[in-house]
C-alpha cells in the first residue's frame, strides 16, 4: 500500500505523541503496517498490534500499528522479541 499514506499516519501519531522518534512501514498487500518507537511508554516485553479500519478518504485501507518502548524495540532488533507473523524486521522501511 502507499508509503505516503503510512508517512502521513506516522506524522499524525507523532503530533499526538511527540516522543515517537522512529517509525517503520511494512508493505503488506491491502493494509498498512506500522511500527512506532516511543519513549512515552514502558517496555512490556511483548508486541501487541492494534488494528484500525480504513478512514476514507484519507486512509483508504485498514492499518495496523505496533507501538513499542525503546527497550522492546532494541529487543526486536536483537532478535530477542518477535514481531507478529508477516512483519519482517529486515523489510521494514523507515518513515521517521
Amino acid at each position: 500500500m502507499n508509503k505516503s499514506v503510512a508517512a502521513r499516519l506516522v506524522n499524525e501519531h507523532k503530533a499526538e505523541d511527540p516522543e515517537i522518534y522512529e517509525a517503520y512501514w511494512a508493505p503488506c498487500g491491502d493494509e498498512i503496517w506500522l511500527v512506532e518507537v516511543t519513549t512515552s511508554i514502558e517496555d512490556v516485553g511483548e508486541v501487541l498490534p492494534f488494528r484500525f479500519a480504513a478512514d476514507l478518504p484519507d486512509v483508504p485501507c485498514p492499518y495496523v500499528v505496533i507501538l513499542l518502548g525503546s527497550g522492546d524495540w532494541r529487543r526486536v532488533c536483537a532478535g530477542e522479541l518477535e514481531l507478529p507473523s508477516g512483519f519482517v524486521r529486515e523489510k521494514l522501511e523507515r518513515v521517521l
